[in-house]
């Protein structure tokens, strides 16, 4: 029997599954909550998109050493405790839990969510889109991606092709998106993220992309967009996160067999009115 111990699955994380190299900026990332001895055992571990009160009651019932999530329970500066905070922090105290946040890294790691949006997509990999992080280090933060039709067709793929094929693999009723249906579509920019930094657009375009997928559109990055002839799409960012941390949590109960893992689908909180 191989025991799990937290400094095995930091250094796992940390040096693979969401490299710490990978920070954007100073964002949330790594031990957020707890105390921990390098030995501490890890026995029972919890995956959730974010640290929401049900969540962390769940933890606490369940008796969890570990919780991974993408989100802190802030995403700000802590200079003053609200009344939210406080009933997290409350909860935490009652059971010794620790927190520990994947952050934008997880976006950019192998395996991470923009290669698991491709990957769900079933499109092919030409390259990696890099961005430097703001300590001027290379970042794959997103894939460049080339069509790669799973039908006996040989027509080329359009945007309303990649529409209905995003809808039924990610399994999302309604997509926003910039763009005639009918262009045709031959290498895609995806980054898995809320990021709208039209310097990534441009980026994009410069790699000869024209259809780019990420999880936020702005009024900024919508027009930019339209203006530059760049089909723009947005998907849900629930959707997708949940698919790659449900990859994640597989990965690594097959990994460490002998521990047990939990999975808490928290719900998207963005309802879409029918």
């Amino acid at each position: 029997m191989v025991n799990m111990f937290f400094d095995k699955i930091k250094s796992l994380f940390e040096k693979k599954l969401s490299p710490k190299i990978y920070r954007i900026n100073s964002e949330n990332y790594g031990l957020h909550y707890g105390q921990v001895s390098k030995k501490k055992h890890i026995k029972r571990i919890l995956f959730s998109v974010d640290l929401s009160l049900e969540s962390i009651h769940y933890a606490i019932k369940n008796k969890i050493n570990l919780i991974i999530s993408l989100y802190g329970l802030t995403n700000e500066p802590i200079t003053n405790f609200n009344q939210l905070l406080i009933n997290k922090l409350t909860l935490l105290s009652k059971y010794p839990t620790l927190v520990f946040v994947l952050g934008s890294p997880f976006i950019a790691a192998e395996g991470g969510i923009s290669e698991t949006i491709m990957e769900s997509l079933y499109l092919k990999l030409d390259k990696p889109f890099n961005i430097e992080n703001d300590k001027g280090e290379i970042v794959p933060i997103g894939r460049i991606c080339l069509p790669n039709l799973y039908t006996r067709t040989k027509m080329a793929l359009n945007l309303d092709n990649l529409l209905n094929r995003i809808k039924s693999n990610l399994q999302i009723e309604k997509i926003s998106f910039v763009g005639e249906s009918s262009a045709e579509i031959n290498k895609i920019c995806i980054v898995g993220g809320e990021i709208t930094d039209l310097n990534y657009l441009r980026k994009a375009l410069t790699h000869g992309c024209d259809c780019y997928l990420s999880g936020n559109m702005n009024h900024n990055f919508a027009d930019y967009a339209r203006e530059s002839g760049l089909n723009l799409i947005q998907i849900p960012l629930y959707n997708y996160q949940t698919i790659a941390l449900r990859k994640l949590y597989n990965f690594l109960s097959l990994e460490f067999p002998h521990d047990e893992f939990y999975f808490y689908d928290t719900k998207n909180p963005i309802k879409i009115h029918n």
